[in-house]
């Protein structure tokens, strides 16, 4: 039986991308929901040059990215960005637009980590959007984006997750982090346990 997972993750975290590249590879991100959460909303806007505990922090996290998913292309960026507003942005296409909004999310997160843009810039939106093939039309900032933004990032609290990125099935089986390619075939494959199986890996 095929089953669609819940895959909650922030546009600003570097296992999120990773992990989001990896079931690309694998063919499995078309069996995502993907559910953008913000797991530091209190990174300031604009971003805080010269941070040193945050970019220290981002780095090391980078580079535990390179060592753990070697096939993925990443690059620490000069700053960490608050993702509020690009995650209701993806969440505005999603509701005015859903064939570019996977093609808009990866952009971004294109945008973010291999060539270090600013992504809580709304002109680095903007742009992105543009290039992502998404019509003008579509309101980025409007309240439909930040609603259903708002509807993700409650439904990941009330789960109680504890962080990004999580794979979250049906019948309620959690893949924690950046899990390796095994991990991921084994969540998809195996077959959707009753309630009384329920268990969290």
């Amino acid at each position: 039986m095929t089953f669609t997972a819940l895959l909650y993750a922030d546009l600003n975290c570097p296992f999120s991308f990773a992990l989001s590249a990896r079931l690309e590879a694998l063919g499995m991100m078309e069996r995502c929901d993907w559910r953008g959460v913000q797991h530091d909303p209190s990174l300031p806007v604009p971003p805080r040059l010269g941070d040193r505990r945050v970019m220290r922090a981002l780095e090391d996290d980078v580079d535990v990215v390179r060592r753990e998913a070697q096939e993925v292309n990443i690059t620490a960026p000069p700053v960490k960005p608050n993702t509020r507003r690009p995650i209701a942005a993806v969440a505005a296409v999603h509701r005015q637009h859903a064939p570019r909004a996977a093609a808009f999310r990866k952009a971004l997160g294109t945008a973010l980590w291999m060539r270090g843009e600013d992504i809580s810039d709304p002109a680095v939106i903007n742009s992105v959007a543009g290039w992502a093939g998404v019509p003008g039309w579509v309101d980025l900032d409007g309240p439909l984006g930040h609603r259903l933004a708002d509807e993700w990032e409650m439904d990941w609290v009330t789960r109680r997750l504890g962080g990004v990125p999580r794979l979250v099935r049906p019948d309620g089986r959690v893949l924690w982090g950046l899990a390796l390619p095994a991990e991921i075939a084994d969540f998809f494959s195996s077959p959707l346990r009753s309630s009384g199986e329920f268990r969290r890996d």
